[in-house]
């Protein structure tokens, strides 16, 4: 009787050594948010920091998250190595990002206003005038868009 209860207590252990792997990267994407909260980092590299947050949490939805429906849809049950069937592990998620996304509407606040501050304006297209438009589209043409087209380069 003795064996099996130190059997037991030996899977809790190892279960318990385990971090699941995608609330991990939750929060490692929470930190990388965090960065954009940092008053100490330049205002464009706050902005930056927010923008690879929400492009991360892209991904991880079109991936992992994915993965997990599907999984959930063929009726896995079977755990990952933390003991987390994957329904359970959509439902943790589920409660980790809407804290997430908690944090990045306050962050999407303080940096527009630390931007309007700065004079910098985030501004829909109806709010430009024609000019305007002109200006960006020549200004897109001339200066960003030959930086991210790739340039074939023959042999």
């Amino acid at each position: 009787m003795q064996a099996n209860t130190d059997v037991e207590e030996t899977i809790d252990l190892t279960t318990a050594r385990y971090i699941n792997r995608e609330l991990s990267w939750l929060q490692f994407n929470r930190r990388v948010l965090e960065e954009a909260l940092n008053p100490d980092h330049p205002l464009m590299e706050r902005v930056r920091f927010l923008s690879i947050s929400a492009s991360n949490l892209d991904e991880f939805f079109m991936v992992r998250v994915a993965g997990l429906k599907a999984q959930v849809n063929k009726g896995a049950t079977s755990a990952s190595p933390d003991n987390m069937t994957p329904s359970e592990q959509l439902k943790a998620i589920e409660e980790a990002v809407v804290h997430l996304n908690d944090i990045t509407r306050e962050c999407i606040k303080g940096l527009t206003s630390d931007l309007e501050a700065a004079n910098v304006f985030v501004v829909k297209p109806e709010q430009l005038t024609i000019e305007d438009g002109k200006n960006l589209l020549l200004e897109f043409q001339t200066k960003l868009f030959p930086v991210l087209s790739p340039i074939a380069v023959d042999p």
